[in-house]
């Protein structure tokens, strides 16, 4: 046996820590320099992005030892407050675990890996600090529409992204997963490629049945009021889906939903005004001030 095999495994937290982007974000130069791939000028909608961060051999998430001292869950507090810098407050929850006994070239390492969802406006104060954090394209309105048109549409697919994507389940076929490193190569050093693809998968329970999915995400990604298109567009960026607008009207507008419409209209866009929504818990709030 060689002395990887016979050291001591050492424990660790790895963070996939997602984030949306607008056009307008991208737009600025300095954001762009730290985003990659780099933006398509003419593209259009929004971008869900991973926090990353500079490795020795390429970028990595961002992520650290497990402490004596510390629960596993604290480790990942830690990492964002004292890797990342960022003391926003932020709702992780477990993947799983990564155990393969040469995941790391150095040591024997375990990681715990945990995901969590930061809105862009608490995290663009660390970017490009420590260790040069930066953002990797996940998914985007782009992506998916490049992607419908050279498969011919979505309905073979549970879901796509850059680091992978699932079949829809058939009779003959389960849940038939491909990883990035199967649709042309590998994006992130070690296997944390992979920690994305499941964390992602994790994140698309916000989006299942009638429930808040803000709630589930632990932020108001969106602001206090928003278009019914944004929220949408957010769900299918972030479930890497596409969904009609009718079929998406009928599935939020209802005597259950979760958003109201706030009574005001949004003109800052071309075409016709739209209507402003909020989430309902929060109207309930106001209303009893």
């Amino acid at each position: 046996m060689n002395a990887l095999d016979q050291s001591r495994p050492q424990l660790a937290v790895d963070l996939v820590l997602f984030t949306m982007l607008t056009d307008k974000d991208l737009s600025d130069s300095w954001i762009s320099e730290l985003v990659s791939p780099k933006p398509d000028p003419d593209s259009t909608g929004l971008s869900m992005f991973v926090v990353t961060m500079r490795g020795q051999k390429g970028r990595i998430l961002p992520g650290a030892p497990i402490e004596g001292h510390e629960r596993i869950a604290e480790a990942g507090d830690r990492i964002l407050r004292e890797v990342l810098g960022l003391y926003s407050q932020v709702r992780l929850r477990e993947i799983g675990t990564f155990d393969q006994v040469d995941r790391d070239r150095d040591a024997r390492v375990i990681s715990i890996p945990y995901w969590g969802f930061v809105r862009f406006q608490d995290l663009i104060k660390v970017l490009g600090g420590k260790d040069e954090v930066g953002l990797e394209l996940v998914n985007s309105t782009s992506f998916v529409l490049d992607f419908a048109d050279k498969h011919g549409g979505l309905s073979d697919f549970d879901g796509v992204c850059r680091f992978g994507l699932r079949y829809a389940p058939t009779p003959s076929r389960g849940h038939l997963k491909k990883l990035s490193k199967d649709l042309g190569g590998q994006i992130l050093d070690q296997d944390h490629d992979e920690m994305v693809f499941y964390g992602w998968r994790k994140l698309r329970y916000a989006f299942r049945g009638k429930l808040d999915p803000f709630r589930y995400l632990g932020v108001k990604a969106l602001g206090e009021e928003f278009r019914l298109s944004d929220l949408q567009e957010f769900q299918d960026v972030a479930c890497g889906i596409r969904t009609h607008r009718d079929q998406f009207r009928r599935q939020i507008l209802n005597d259950s939903s979760f958003i109201v419409e706030t009574k005001k209209l949004d003109s800052s866009r071309q075409g016709k005004p739209a209507a402003l929504y909020t989430l309902a818990a929060e109207l309930e709030q106001t209303d009893d001030k």
